[in-house]
């Protein structure tokens, strides 16, 4: 059988490339593939259905964003989470989400600023069952209308990364203890602000909400490395 691989399309190639890069990427950020986790291109190929050069790329990728590490003669393996990376990523967090604030109150219109209403309702008290989800729609929301598309999409990905650590914390906790209620109520006032145009209470107000974010996953992290 010919190792030659068959031609493609310039355009299939690369939507090719694209999904199975956009699928471990969802699986690395949701736990699927659990940090430390084994990766050979063979398997993930034959899962694929595709050769081995997209998968080779899309391992690439995900080392360059540090979600996956190369093992010189034994493959690919899952990144770690670190604690330290944790809170690196917490603190350039709450940098861009200050800036955000600054941004919306002097940019962005009043239509704008109403279609972050929904934001102050979440109906299931749930961390399992859709408040991530709510959680991460909210900032993503307020990247979109900061109007700085470098600053949306650093934001963005540094939220998309962020995920794992979330995960694993909430994973951590107890079913249930999350209190979903308060978070909502911060999201709340934060927009509040917003719309008032108080730029440096919506400031102050999103630094406090992150870096009480950090404090609860980092701990969350801690006491699971001190359990392992």
């Amino acid at each position: 059988m010919s190792n030659v691989e068959v031609a493609v399309p310039v355009a299939a190639g690369r939507l090719l490339r694209e999904t199975v890069y956009e699928q471990i990427r969802a699986d690395i950020l949701s736990l699927r593939l659990a940090p430390g986790a084994e990766m050979r291109e063979a398997e993930l190929a034959a899962r694929f259905e595709v050769s081995k050069s997209p998968v080779r790329d899309a391992l690439m990728r995900l080392e360059r964003e540090n979600l996956v590490i190369t093992l010189p003669r034994q493959g690919y393996r899952v990144a770690p989470v670190s604690l330290s990376d944790v809170q690196d990523m917490f603190h350039l967090r709450i940098a861009l989400e200050r800036a955000c604030m600054e941004r919306i109150v002097r940019q962005a219109s009043d239509e704008q600023l109403a279609s972050l209403e929904p934001f102050r309702r979440f109906e299931r008290d749930d961390w399992s069952a859709g408040f991530i989800e709510y959680n991460r729609a909210f900032h993503r929301k307020l990247a979109e209308i900061a109007g700085n598309p470098r600053m949306r999409d650093q934001l963005n990905n540094l939220i998309d990364q962020m995920e794992r650590a979330v995960l694993m914390s909430v994973n951590r906790a107890t079913q249930g203890s999350g209190n979903t209620s308060g978070l909502v109520e911060e999201h709340s006032r934060m927009i509040d602000s917003l719309q008032q145009r108080q730029a440096k209470r919506a400031e102050r107000q999103a630094e406090q909400h992150i870096a009480a974010a950090g404090k609860r996953v980092t701990e969350a992290i801690s006491r699971s490395i001190i359990a392992a």
